[in-house]
Parts: C-alpha cells; structure tokens; sequence
C-alpha cells in the first residue's frame, strides 16, 4: 500500500513540474511548439491529393505563426549586447518572414496539386530551421 502511495505521489509531482515547466515557455517558444507540431502534420499529409483542403488550412496556420513570431523575441536576445540587439533582432524577423514565405510558396504548389514541389520545398524548411536555431536559439 505504502509503495502504491509513494508512486502515485511521484507521478503527481512530475506531472505538476511538466506543467510548471510548460508556463515558463515565452509566447515565441509556444508559437514554435506550434510550428513543430504543424511542421510533423503537415510533412505526413503533404502530397495527399485527399487531404489538399486540410494542408491549405494548415499551411495558413503555419503562415500565421511564423508571422506573428516576427514580433517576439528570442530569449538569446538578452545574452546580445546592446548595440547589437537591433541587428539581431531584425535578423532574426527577416529569418521568420523567409520561414513565411516559404509557408507561402508550399501553399501555391498544394493549390496547383504540385505535391511532389510541395515535398521538395518542405524538405528545404529543415535547413532553414537548422540555420534559425543555430543563430537564435538559446543553448
């Protein structure tokens, strides 16, 4: 009985630090949430010609996210000198309006039921994903 006590007072406890943890994220890190998940979907349903209304509507909502990150800020941002931080953060929005329009062009070629385009282009997202993090992404 003891032992059925202690495990479930261990798994309230990690439960409640994943969801402390998960109140720390800032607004930017949430809309990367988002994305990653969007990102997951929309790579399993992409050249699903059943499925080209839903990969339009997700494709948007990947738009959206990525545009409304332009105005939040890395928390690496804090680690930028001053004098910089200008420069970083204007970098960092012009990386997020390319992830957009990029969202924008996968959104063309689904319209056209250019699938196999669509692919390609979403493959070249990774790169740009790798690139943002390695430039704006606390350790």
């Amino acid at each position: 009985m003891k032992l059925h006590c202690i495990l479930l007072l261990a798994a309230l406890l990690s439960a409640s630090s994943l969801l402390h943890a998960a109140d720390d994220d800032t607004p930017l890190e949430k809309q990367m949430q988002t994305l990653a998940r969007g990102m997951r979907q929309l790579s399993m349903q992409v050249s699903d010609p059943s499925k080209q209304q839903s990969t339009i509507t997700l494709i948007e909502s990947l738009k959206k996210a990525a545009t409304d990150s332009e105005s939040l800020g890395p928390r690496k941002t804090a680690t930028i000198p001053v004098a910089d931080r200008a420069q970083f953060l204007s970098a960092f929005k012009a990386q997020m309006q390319k992830l957009a329009d990029t969202f924008g062009q996968i959104e063309e070629v689904t319209k056209a039921g250019q699938y196999e385009k669509a692919k390609l282009l979403l493959g070249n997202l990774q790169g740009l994903k790798r690139e943002g993090h390695e430039k704006f992404k606390q350790d």
